[in-house]
């Protein structure tokens, strides 16, 4: 499958879907300091990538832990493309999306803005239309008005009308789910530290995909919640109550009314 190619701020080159998604997720990634949210990550961990899109987080974590062993998560045959290039040889890498039971599931795919891709329509619908209102108006948030201007989305949304209703057409896709718990048991597990999920608002699903026995390899988490500000406290008792200290941190969009938090976790019992 053919993919683009996209500049980091470093000059290295990656693969990608739409090169325009870049910079906003680099911008993202790059600029949350696990570290200032109590999150230690050993050079020489085990990391769990759930919902790894291009591998812009699995990178990025490589960078900083060269002998770290990385399991990257993406279902979503375009993005796992760029995934399996841009991670070739340095982690492993499944096609597969991960939930509470295995089977396939049905996703709506976006090919302009592959990390709204979601198996939950109404989720995907709400932050569809919250962008939208984003890229039609001033974003409400400094940082993601500057990055939209460094994209080119500002301008092409000022020149090509119809380049907005370009970014959300979408098309369905079929993808296989695993659990998190297969996933730990069949690769033979017996630590890890850090389970990366942004999963378009599957998290609950996922974590719904864990045995008992599996929750006590897990020593840390940065969830992506994208389901309101409700469910993302609720999930955070629900970790709290699993013997994780926890932090509730906001995705840069959310400034900009796109429901979207993370919350960090360590475990501390």
């Amino acid at each position: 499958m053919s993919t683009r190619l996209a500049t980091l701020p470093d000059g290295r080159e990656i693969h990608c879907v739409n090169a325009y998604e870049v910079d906003f997720s680099v911008h993202e990634i790059f600029n949350d300091d696990l570290v200032n949210h109590g999150i230690d990550l050993p050079r020489d961990g085990v990391y769990l990538d759930v919902g790894a899109n291009i591998g812009l987080f699995a990178l990025h974590l490589l960078d900083q832990c060269p002998e770290a062993k990385v399991f990257a998560y993406e279902p979503m045959p375009e993005a796992f493309a760029a995934l399996e290039k841009n991670l070739a040889g340095r982690a492993a890498c499944f096609s597969l999306g991960l939930g509470a039971v295995p089977g396939m599931a049905e996703f709506e795919y976006f090919p302009g803005i592959t990390a709204l891709s979601s198996c939950h329509g109404a989720v995907s619908a709400e932050m569809a239309k919250g962008l939208r209102r984003m890229l039609s108006g001033a974003p409400a948030d400094q940082d993601v008005a500057e990055i939209l201007e460094k994209t080119g989305a500002t301008e092409r949304t000022a020149s090509e009308p119809a380049f907005i209703d370009q970014l959300f057409i979408t098309r369905k896709v079929q993808a296989p789910i695993d659990t998190l718990g297969n996933q730990i048991s069949q690769h033979g597990l017996l630590h890890i530290d850090l389970v990366k999920i942004d999963t378009e608002g599957a998290e609950k699903e996922v974590l719904a995909g864990l045995g008992e026995a599996d929750w006590a390899l897990i020593r840390q988490m940065v969830v992506e919640v994208h389901l309101g500000r409700a469910e993302t406290d609720l999930m955070e008792r629900q970790l709290q109550a699993r013997g994780f200290q926890t932090q509730i941190g906001h995705h840069p969009l959310s400034n900009s009314g796109v429901p979207v938090f993370h919350i960090y976790a360590k475990r501390i019992i």
